[in-house]
């Protein structure tokens, strides 16, 4: 219990500190909404003159444009490349060495660090997302109350497999040096395999690699949860969410152990 309270220490500290952002988090509000207008044009266009009657893969415009809304939220949210460059310049400036011995697992350490600036992010980001949604398209088809719950949820799993994934690629800097790169290229991966499409956009023979991937976990699935819900689908990715966290966390740590150790035994 003491444990948990230390990292929950962690998180409350981050999370006040991240107030003081505010201002900063307007522009990039704008930023977002620019983003969701160009996808909107684009969107249209595609689907033509009679885009609000028009299924595209499963997909209404509404739909298709809700989904992007709240991946994009995700993306934003989540600023995954901050944790990468962090643990990176720990590593490479010897930092890590002075917290190798502190009362906290520094895997973890970070990814509370960043878990609060998220979901700071997200309590800002979440209600100017659905005022976008109902500017453009309306209101989801379907929604309703009792729905926002299950999509928070997996919303906020989301974000925390995002971190862990990013966290546990800046370990490689035990080895590299610099992660950034690995980072870049997991970032392109993501975008090109779930941010901009949904699941049902892909081939056929693709779509089984990506639903078992993490990629579906952070984007596709919460995303679709929110344009298309159904209590299956949420039982299906929380599950899925639940045991990518797992994975991940354990994956993380082996690597922090055994880069731990590379530092030790260089003298630090």
């Amino acid at each position: 219990m003491k444990r948990l309270n230390k990292y929950f220490s962690i998180y409350k500290t981050s999370f006040k500190q991240e107030k003081d952002s505010i201002v900063n988090y307007f522009f990039r509000a704008i930023n977002f909404f620019i983003i969701i207008f160009i996808f909107v044009q684009l969107w249209s266009y595609i689907y033509g003159e009679n885009g609000t009657n028009q299924i595209i893969n499963n997909y209404s415009l509404q739909q298709m444009i809700w989904y992007l809304i709240f991946s994009e939220m995700i993306y934003f949210s989540a600023r995954t490349s901050l944790i990468t460059k962090d643990i990176s310049n720990e590593i490479k400036s010897g930092n890590l060495s002075y917290k190798i011995n502190k009362p906290y697992n520094f895997y973890l350490y970070e990814i509370c660090n960043f878990m609060a600036k998220s979901c700071f992010a997200l309590i800002f980001f979440i209600p100017v997302a659905i005022l976008i949604g109902f500017i453009f398209v309306g209101s989801i088809p379907n929604f309703t109350w009792l729905q926002i719950l299950p999509c928070i949820i997996s919303i906020l799993f989301s974000v925390l497999i995002n971190w862990i994934i990013y966290a546990s690629v800046g370990m490689i800097s035990f080895w590299t040096q610099d992660a950034t790169p690995f980072g870049w290229i997991v970032t392109k991966l993501f975008m090109l395999l779930g941010l901009f499409f949904p699941l049902d956009f892909f081939p056929t023979w693709l779509q089984p690699i990506i639903f078992y991937s993490p990629i579906y976990s952070i984007f596709s699935g919460p995303a679709t949860l929110v344009a298309d819900f159904s209590w299956d689908l949420f039982a299906s990715i929380i599950i899925s969410q639940i045991s990518w966290s797992v994975i991940i966390i354990i994956l993380g740590l082996m690597i922090y152990n055994l880069g731990k150790k590379k530092v030790v035994s260089n003298g630090g």
